[in-house]
């Protein structure tokens, strides 16, 4: 570790894994799938980077990223890197130390967290790691109170699940025809739930999901001491 870092890894070192994660929350007035969002604001972007939960400090603002751009994870360097988009009422961040292996919840605590700051958003998280087998999770909360968490390695037992699907549905208002289109089988165990299908149906409900020509702004950072070590453990098996 260094005064700028919790890392024992060197910076070079190789990641062992690849995987998407990102968590994205829509203020109402939700605008709507139709929608046209606004630009990008910089400077909400930084705000909020500054603010999250597996954030310890914000080392350096970086040039813009298109948003269609996934994170680029090759070394334990790449793993500083955060980005983050503001359009209007609907804010983006990607963020690796979003990422597990189910030691620990950080979709769910950051899903947690930020549904006491913002009573009245949609918040939708996801994080998936490629091992051998996929290990993935999920939070979906609405404001009016709904909300699920599921997290485990797909078709495997003893999954860490808490909510009620069919009420997300209800709630966000997902026909069975968008359900069918979408291959999102209700009846369907939770430990092959097609997941990603659902959290997408969710966010499509309140926001635009089509990011061709948005930009978002990219940091690096320091992520917090527990951030850290998790991500040393799912990231580089350390």
């Amino acid at each position: 570790m260094t005064e700028e870092s919790f890392w024992d890894a060197d910076e070079d070192q190789e990641i062992v894994r690849h995987g998407e994660f990102g968590l994205t929350v829509v203020h109402a007035p939700h605008p709507g799938n139709t929608a046209t969002l606004p630009a990008h604001d910089p400077d909400r972007a930084r705000e909020f980077v500054a603010s999250f939960g597996t954030v310890d400090a914000v080392l350096e603002e970086l040039d813009p990223v298109r948003a269609v751009d996934a994170v680029p994870l090759e070394t334990r360097r790449d793993l500083d890197l955060v980005s983050v988009g503001c359009w209007g009422g609907v804010t983006e961040i990607v963020d690796p130390a979003l990422g597990h292996r189910g030691d620990s919840f950080p979709v769910l605590e950051q899903a947690e967290a930020l549904r006491e700051r913002f009573p009245d958003a949609v918040i939708v998280a996801s994080a998936t790691i490629d091992y051998h087998m996929t290990y993935g999770a999920w939070a979906i909360f609405h404001p009016d109170g709904t909300g699920l968490f599921a997290a485990g390695w797909h078709g495997e037992d003893h999954w860490d699940f808490d909510g009620d699907i069919a009420a997300v549905v209800r709630s966000f208002g997902i026909s069975p025809e968008a359900l069918a289109a979408a291959d999102v089988d209700l009846d369907a165990d939770v430990n092959v739930f097609h997941w990603s299908g659902l959290a997408q149906l969710a966010l499509a409900s309140v926001a635009p999901l089509h990011r061709g020509g948005r930009t978002m702004s990219a940091f690096r950072v320091r992520h917090t001491e527990d951030a850290t070590f998790d991500m040393e453990e799912t990231w580089l098996e350390m």
